[in-house]
């Protein structure tokens, strides 16, 4: 058989591998792992532990099964399991993870031939089935609008029981490191940021004379700082957004993220929120266009609007860990920037006037799907053929 591999000049090797890429992909997600099992308690370390011992698992079976070996080892099925554990709420029963796990696994990756083969992100694909098949864990219902949050004195350790979780009120919560509430609570019922952005959208929350913005910010957000901390309910790696900044940045300096991907999806985010209309909550019907043009007794409430849409919710997990899977992304930046304009762009547009949870992850499926014809229409002209 003939040896195709490059031995001498004036070709060379380059330093980095499949498993020093995943590698460092699953560092970057441990980062965000960390943060999340320190505001969400125990519950969130064994969701992890079941999504990433399933995906193993199943991609042991699979491989057996089509007698193949496992490509990128146990690596690729560790991150598929690390990255779906992110993507759910510490509160889920243990047996979500792993059905989300096998979906991903089996389904999404295993059927299309495994690592290098796939179209669709399999933790993202495991992620959205699970949420079809236990609603009532994962939609954002009028009974999960509330979720829990670990009280500052039970981190780590706390109890995160939505059954037993202690309810505040956002009109008078000033923020996690400063509540009011039961000082002998584990956890803190609040409502999610994004419930809130999207009853906002509707012309849900009132607007108090002729103040429209100042409501939402006021009485149903909890302040910026918190979502930039991890102090908001959510997913587990959905949370910490300054967390999920370092990972994309660890990823970037290892040359296996395109900075363009997470700088263009949160332009287009914020673009599309500074422009798409919501609800005046005035009248019937009424809509405001511009919101980030907003300005109430002096302050800029628009610009604080965009800015709680870009750290509330999945747009931080999926800019800088989910979208940017080598496999199922365009090939070249111009085509990564198309990719992820289309997923700020929905992303948002979903979260305004959609219905279904997880808005950010079916952006990035829809995306997927068209990756294909991203390629074909951003490739570079061969020298010496037709164009």
């Amino acid at each position: 058989m003939t040896d195709w591999s490059a031995r001498g000049a004036p070709h060379c090797r380059g330093g980095d591998t499949h498993r020093n890429m995943l590698g460092a992909w699953i560092a970057a997600s441990a980062m965000v792992a960390f943060c999340g099992v320190v505001m969400f308690g125990p519950h969130a370390l064994t969701t992890l532990i079941v999504a990433i011992l399933t995906a193993v698992a199943a991609d042991m079976a699979v491989a057996f099964a089509l007698r193949r070996p496992v490509i990128g080892g146990a690596s690729h099925a560790c991150l598929i399991g690390l990255l779906l554990g992110l993507m759910l709420p510490a509160t889920v029963p243990w047996y979500v993870p792993m059905f989300g796990s096998l979906v991903a696994i089996v389904l999404a990756k295993g059927l299309f031939g495994g690592l290098g083969h796939y179209t669709w992100q399999p933790a993202v694909v495991g992620r959205v089935v699970v949420q079809f098949l236990f609603t009532g864990h994962l939609s954002l219902t009028s009974a999960l609008a509330m979720s829990p949050v670990l009280a500052p004195d039970h981190i780590l350790a706390g109890d995160i029981d939505i059954d037993h979780a202690q309810p505040i009120t956002m009109a008078t919560y000033r923020g996690w490191f400063e509540v009011d509430g039961p000082a002998r609570a584990d956890a803190w019922l609040m409502e999610r940021p994004v419930q809130a952005l999207r009853r906002f959208a509707e012309g849900k929350i009132p607007p108090d004379g002729d103040q429209v913005y100042e409501p939402l910010l006021r009485d149903a957000l909890p302040p910026w700082r918190d979502t930039l901390l991890g102090m908001v309910p959510g997913g587990i790696g959905e949370s910490c957004t300054i967390a999920l900044i370092v990972a994309g940045l660890f990823l970037i300096y290892r040359g296996y993220l395109r900075w363009q991907l997470p700088v263009t999806m949160l332009a287009a985010a914020a673009l599309a929120a500074a422009i798409l209309p919501v609800e005046s909550g005035e009248q019937a019907g009424g809509y405001r266009w511009l919101p980030v043009l907003a300005v109430e007794q002096g302050r800029a409430v628009g610009l604080a609007y965009v800015m709680y849409h870009l750290t509330a919710g999945q747009l931080m997990l999926g800019a800088f860990l989910v979208a940017g899977d080598m496999i199922s992304t365009p090939m070249r930046a111009r085509g990564q920037i198309i990719f992820a304009a289309g997923i700020g762009v929905a992303t948002v547009f979903m979260r305004l006037y959609g219905t279904l949870a997880g808005e950010c992850y079916w952006s990035i499926l829809i995306m997927n799907w068209l990756v294909s014809t991203i390629d074909r229409r951003t490739k570079r002209p061969v020298l010496g053929m037709a164009a």
